[in-house]
């Protein structure tokens, strides 16, 4: 038996639902398995509890099964469900953003990274989330208008690089600090004028960067289909 074959956080949340749906509390969850209500939050939060309180946790939650959590068929019935809510919210999102597509997204961790993503693209978007704190907010100014700076110098010495480097580093861990973390993605495209004629299109890289809240892990940002630069 292994009770691992399920994250157990997903296990827990999915255990919180069954209750919900039953409408019972954390305190009648408890009192039907015959465990302490610290037990049933441990398990809703997905911290580890012993094999019993499982069982007695399945079993209150009206599962026949006292294993139930570690069968496989269970485990293959909860993984589809969440796929199909992931997918269901995914929807959702992109019908909230009909002139945007999605592009991977990576998290900035050093100045070395900024110093490359400025080095590739050639026009930049920056977005800082309106639920950052102030402090937060004015660093990630700094750490766009500095990324912007960087983009319109043509060159700079492998000295200077490492300075600035240590700047961007800098301004990331002071990002952290304020509970702020930095993202990006970039985008090919082409541009043509309308009486360019046979003129070969305009090919260049759009970057984006996000500044966001800690606890909001990106892997996609939602970027314009059409990029407009004046």
């Amino acid at each position: 038996m292994n009770p691992t074959l399920i994250d157990p956080k997903m296990l827990g949340f999915w255990a919180r639902c069954i209750r919900d749906a039953q409408h019972l509390s954390q305190e009648a969850l408890a009192a039907n398995a015959s465990v302490d209500i610290r037990t049933v939050q441990r398990f809703e939060a997905g911290k580890t509890v012993n094999l019993t309180s499982r069982r007695a946790l399945a079993k209150a939650l009206g599962y026949d099964k006292p294993d139930v959590f570690d069968d496989p068929k269970f485990i293959e019935e909860v993984l589809k469900f969440f796929d199909g809510l992931k997918t269901m919210q995914q929807k959702n999102l992109d019908d909230q953003h009909p002139d945007h597509i999605r592009v991977k997204a990576l998290a900035l961790a050093s100045g070395a990274e900024v110093i490359r993503f400025a080095d590739v693209v050639n026009a930049m978007s920056c977005d800082i989330d309106d639920g950052l704190s102030e402090p937060a907010k004015e660093v990630a100014a700094s750490f766009c208008d500095y990324v912007q700076e960087l983009m319109d110098l043509d060159d700079f010495p492998a000295s200077g690089r490492l300075g600035i480097a240590k700047e961007l580093d800098d301004l990331l861990q002071d990002l952290r600090e304020k509970d702020a973390h930095a993202y990006f993605a970039t985008r090919d495209r082409k541009f043509r004028g309308p009486d360019w004629g046979d003129k070969p299109s305009w090919e260049l890289t759009v970057g984006f960067l996000a500044i966001v809240p800690a606890d909001q892990k990106l892997s996609e940002l939602y970027v314009p289909r059409k990029s407009r630069f004046g």
